[in-house]
């Protein structure tokens, strides 16, 4: 046998095998097709929303609130009634950027809340533009090396970073405006659908980098009940977002509470004790600190434990 004919049948013996595995594949028995076909389809309803949405609503359907953003389409909030009476109210949660409404901490978290007696619904953000993200690295990177006492020669001042970076009309200025109005549409429906369930004065949780964006939100929208930092990150510059607590009343001892809770090691203990100190002088008050023991992020074990903190703090609000 020659060496081309030996190399044909090896192409042929591997052709067939192919076939044979594509034949094998189960069977759709809805569709009448394979099920590489089929799962090559499933996922492009929740490639449209980039955070999965579509597939969270069919996970979900009982839960499933689906919020008008007007030219920006529409988002998926989650929502669990409470299943203790007499109910404390209702919460509407914010999850980190780039998270989904039912990520991480976010869905354990919706249940033990409303075990005890808070209704709760959370909604998904998706990641700020890649300028913004990379200007904040750029700031903590700044702010680290400034903590540790290294400086290089090419260092830039965390503040002239930000002088940079926000200039009036620059288009970091205008990527960050943009996204921020995205934010605060997301977080007017969901407070606006919660009041049409027939909650009156929802409280709100800004988890992670959120919880910058929902207490600007709070300063400027309908009355809150309470505004809740979840592992909190602020950007570098304003570590303690005074301006939005100035602007809320809250400074005068009127409108909502803060509740900042983080966790009570490393630097999250560290950049809480920060905020309140910032706030303390500020001479802000109806803000409360409670450091506990968290993953960096909050993962689904810690949701018990954030649940009880936030249940018997927000029962007295």
């Amino acid at each position: 046998m020659t060496v081309f004919q030996i190399g044909r049948r090896l192409c042929l013996w591997g052709l067939s095998g192919w076939m044979m595995i594509v034949q094998a594949q189960p069977s759709d028995p809805a569709l009448g097709e394979s099920s590489v076909t089929s799962a090559a389809r499933m996922p492009r309803a929740a490639v449209l929303s980039g955070l999965g949405e579509q597939a969270l609503a069919q996970r979900y359907p009982e839960q499933a609130v689906w919020l008008d953003l007007g030219d920006e389409g529409r988002a998926l909030g989650l929502l669990m009634p409470e299943q203790r009476f007499p109910g404390a109210g209702a919460l509407l949660v914010l999850a980190d950027e780039g998270q989904t409404a039912d990520a991480g901490v976010l869905g354990p978290l919706r249940l033990a809340l409303a075990e005890r007696g808070i209704a709760v619904m959370t909604v998904g953000l998706r990641l700020p533009p890649e300028s913004v993200q990379r200007s904040r690295l750029a700031q903590d990177g700044a702010e680290e090396r400034k903590a540790s006492g290294v400086a290089g020669r090419d260092d830039v001042p965390a503040a002239d970073a930000v002088m940079i970076d926000v200039e009036a009309g620059s288009p970091q200025e205008n990527a960050v405006s943009d996204f921020r109005d995205s934010v605060r549409a997301r977080l007017n429906a969901g407070f606006e659908a919660l009041l049409n369930e027939g909650y009156e004065r929802p409280g709100v949780i800004g988890l992670g980098w959120s919880a910058d964006y929902v207490t600007e939100w709070a300063g400027t929208a309908s009355p809150v009940a309470a505004v809740i930092w979840l592992a909190p990150r602020f950007p570098a510059q304003y570590r303690a977002p005074l301006s939005s607590f100035r602007t809320s009343g809250v400074a005068g001892g009127e409108g909502w509470a803060v509740l900042d809770l983080h966790g009570s090691e490393g630097r999250a203990g560290e950049a809480g004790r920060a905020r309140a100190s910032a706030l303390g002088r500020a001479g802000v008050t109806g803000y409360q600190r409670q450091g506990i023991v968290l993953g960096q992020p909050p993962q689904a074990q810690d949701a018990a434990r954030i649940a009880s903190r936030i249940s018997a703090w927000f029962r007295n609000q």
